[in-house]
């Protein structure tokens, strides 16, 4: 009888696969939704997965890093205070983190966070510092590379220096070629394009052509045409369009943004485009 009801409650409440799967398996899982979808949007599956992880490893490093950078992402443009209150909520996690690093003689790996957790205080001195140790110990690391790359992306454009944004994206362009010899679940060729064109635009004089080249192709190999990381990617190819004076253009890329999902960064470049477009009928703008 306890054999028949067993199997009438699995029938009716299945056991989620997360529950079943290794540890190994859980984190692949993960990282390729997290990975795939640039860490943004709804990603409360790979959350599922990390801390089905932490059931059964509750020290796993990986797992307990990830749901902290998942926390970390949304304050990379968020306001001051708004950050702070943030970052000083996730403060306590990173601290155990840490410390778990140090006692597990993980090196690498705690230079690694550490740099990348320094680079939300805007402490960019510190994180070049700490992931250049890091890529000291594996210098093969795409994952670490790519990181550097980033983070001399955000010290440029924190401190308005072109020089720093363009040893970024010399960085991630040789963090692309590493990561064709040492391939990284941490890390997909594809976003090299969105990361690149997020460094291009911030440079005082963006290269637009270069970006509108780099979201194209971020678009054409996108593997969710659903996700957040999807329409952010149209959205920035509607204000690079609209910078190179292609204005339909500019306005069609904004309502497929908007076909994703509504936000109002792209609600605005729409009507950008839409005014860009009568600008040029009035012959006050040259159409390309």
């Amino acid at each position: 009888m306890k054999r028949i009801i067993a199997a009438l409650v699995l029938f009716l409440f299945p056991v989620p696969s997360y529950a079943v799967d290794g540890v190994e398996t859980l984190l692949s899982k993960a990282l390729d939704q997290l990975v795939k979808n640039l860490y943004v949007g709804d990603n409360s599956a790979a959350e599922r997965y990390l801390q089905a992880i932490l059931e059964q490893e509750p020290n796993h490093l990986e797992a307990q890093w990830q749901l902290i950078y998942l926390r970390l992402v949304p304050l990379l443009d968020a306001p001051l205070s708004e950050r702070a209150t943030g970052l000083s909520i996730i403060s306590p996690a990173f601290v155990r983190l840490a410390k778990l690093a140090k006692e597990s003689k993980k090196k690498s790996f705690l230079h690694f966070v550490t740099a990348m957790y320094a680079s939300y205080y805007h402490t960019y001195e510190r994180a070049l510092s700490e992931i250049d140790k890091a890529l000291a110990l594996e210098p093969k690391s795409a994952r670490y590379l790519t990181a550097k790359g980033r983070i001399l992306v955000g010290h440029g454009k924190w401190t308005g220096d072109d020089a720093q944004v363009e040893k970024g994206i010399v960085t991630l362009k040789k963090a692309r070629e590493l990561l064709k010899l040492a391939p990284s679940p941490f890390v997909r060729d594809e976003s090299y394009d969105f990361y690149l064109a997020s460094a291009i635009s911030d440079l005082s004089r963006p290269r637009w052509q270069e970006v509108a080249e780099h979201y194209n192709r971020f678009i054409e190999r996108s593997q969710d045409q659903g996700s957040l990381a999807y329409a952010f990617a149209w959205n920035n190819l509607s204000v690079a369009y609209r910078n190179l004076g292609e204005c339909d253009k500019a306005k069609e890329s904004a309502e497929k943004a908007l076909k994703v999902t509504k936000f109002g960064a792209a609600e605005w470049n729409r009507r950008f485009g839409e005014f860009c477009i009568e600008v040029q009928k009035m012959g006050l703008m040259a159409k390309k």
